[in-house]
C-alpha cells in the first residue's frame, strides 16, 4: 500500500473508532460528556492499535474467509473497543464530580451493576432481535451493510455512504428497506419500535 493509502486506511480506522466510542458510556460517563476511556486511548490510539495488532501477527488475516482488508480491520477496531467496554476498570469504577476543585476527575466502585441473569437475558434479546431483522432483509447485502454500520455506531447517511463508497441516495433507499424489515421483525418479535 501507498503511503496515501494508509493514510486513508487510518483515517477511516479512527473514524470508524471514534463513532463507536461517542456512543458509548465510560466509567458511568458519555464520551461525548468526557468519559474517560481507561487507559485514555483515543480514536486514533484504537486505529494504530489494530493496525499494529495485524503487523505484529497478534490478528492474523484470514483473506479466504474475509476478503475485505477494512472490514478485518474494522473488526480488530470493535474488539479493542469492547474489550474495555467490558473491563472491570470500566465496569465497576464511577466518576466522582471534582467540578469545584481544579482536581481531575477522580473514580469510585459502581454501587450496583446487573446480575449474571440480567446480562444473559439482554445479550440474549440482543442476538434474537438482530437475527430477526437479518433474516427479514433476506438477500438485501447493502441494507445488511447499512444494518452493520449503525451496529458500529456509524448512523449518518453521509458518513455511511463514504465508508461504504456509495451515493447517499443508495444510502436512503437500504435505509427505507431496513426500517420496512425491521418493522416486519418486530410485529414477528412482539417488539413495538421506537419511531423517532
Amino acid at each position: 500500500m501507498s503511503d496515501t493509502e494508509w493514510e486513508e486506511l487510518v483515517g477511516k480506522l479512527t473514524l470508524h473508532a471514534h463513532s463507536k466510542l461517542k456512543k458509548l458510556y465510560w466509567r458511568g460517563v458519555s464520551y461525548a460528556n468526557g468519559g474517560a476511556v481507561p487507559g485514555a486511548p483515543n480514536a486514533q490510539d484504537f486505529a494504530a492499535e489494530a493496525i499494529e495488532a495485524f503487523l505484529d501477527g497478534t490478528r492474523k488475516w484470514d483473506k479466504a474467509q474475509q476478503p475485505d482488508f477494512l472490514q478485518f480491520l474494522l473488526g480488530a477496531v470493535d474488539s479493542k473497543i469492547s474489550h474495555l467496554v467490558e473491563s472491570a476498570e470500566n465496569r465497576k469504577s464511577r466518576r466522582i464530580d471534582t467540578a469545584k476543585t481544579d482536581d481531575e476527575p477522580a473514580y469510585k466502585l459502581r454501587a450496583r451493576r446487573k446480575r449474571p441473569d440480567e446480562i444473559v437475558i439482554d445479550a440474549e434479546e440482543r442476538l434474537r432481535t438482530r437475527e430477526a431483522v437479518i433474516s427479514e432483509l433476506g438477500g438485501d447485502e447493502l441494507a445488511k451493510s447499512l444494518f452493520e454500520c449503525i451496529e458500529a455506531g456509524i448512523t449518518k447517511p453521509a458518513e455511511i455512504a463514504e465508508y461504504l463508497g456509495l451515493d447517499v441516495s443508495d444510502v436512503n433507499n437500504a435505509q427505507k428497506r431496513l426500517r420496512r424489515a425491521a418493522d416486519k421483525a418486530f410485529v414477528k418479535l412482539g417488539i413495538e419500535r421506537s419511531r423517532k
